[in-house]
């Protein structure tokens, strides 16, 4: 994968790391960890592990709180942003794809439900200033999904953030594939569903964010 300056991966990330003055430079940032729980949550701070499939909780039982849905965020956006952000999510999303069917695995199918989910993640990060799988209030993948209203068996995430790259989707999957725990979630059997939903910051930067899902 050609990169800006024609710096590698490894070099670009350790200028970046010892040198703020050189942010600017192009590099590819994937989340520290690949996050799967298992179960449901069944109700508020509470945490099921058990493995079978049970209700998800009530979506009025956080009145307060709801993730936004798809329809919800297009208004924030101006249009041409939109159609950037939705360009991203396909590329994304045939890449996966395209890797899964080369590695003799069924594609997963677009969950249109987990998208609005995935998106405002992505988003929150490129806004608020953070990357991780919990949020700042300490939420995670499960939370988020389970407040959507969304039931599942098994949930996974993959987070990456890319800036400076011609191709932030290539950037983004070559790091993810480099990663033995973000691979295995491309790569895993069990998965059916998911959605990638992306954001690009103020300054350029494109966050991702996969949501991978077992109902």
């Amino acid at each position: 994968m050609r990169k800006r300056f024609g710096l590698s991966f490894s070099i670009v990330v350790a200028i970046v790391a010892l040198a703020p003055a050189f942010a600017g430079l192009a590099y590819s940032q994937q989340s520290g960890g690949v996050f799967v729980g298992r179960g449901q949550v069944a109700r508020r701070g509470v945490q099921n592990d058990r493995a079978s499939e049970s209700r998800p909780a009530r979506r009025d039982s956080y009145p307060d709180e709801s993730a936004a849905g798809d329809d919800e965020l297009k208004p924030r956006v101006a249009g041409r942003m939109l159609r950037e952000i939705e360009s991203l999510e396909v590329q994304c999303l045939d890449e996966v794809n395209r890797v899964r069917k080369a590695n003799n695995l069924i594609p997963l199918e677009l969950s249109e439900e987990l998208l609005g989910v995935a998106r405002d993640y992505s988003r929150r990060m490129a806004e608020e200033g953070f990357f991780a799988h919990n949020d700042p209030d300490g939420r995670t993948v499960r939370e988020r999904v389970t407040r959507a209203n969304i039931r599942w068996h098994v949930v996974g995430e993959n987070l990456a953030y890319s800036n400076g790259y011609i191709n932030p989707v290539a950037a983004s999957m070559s790091g993810w594939m480099d990663s033995p725990g973000h691979r295995r979630n491309i790569l895993d059997p069990d998965w059916r569903q998911t959605a990638i939903g992306a954001w690009v910051s103020a300054n350029g930067t494109v966050y991702f964010t996969e949501i991978f899902l077992k109902q």
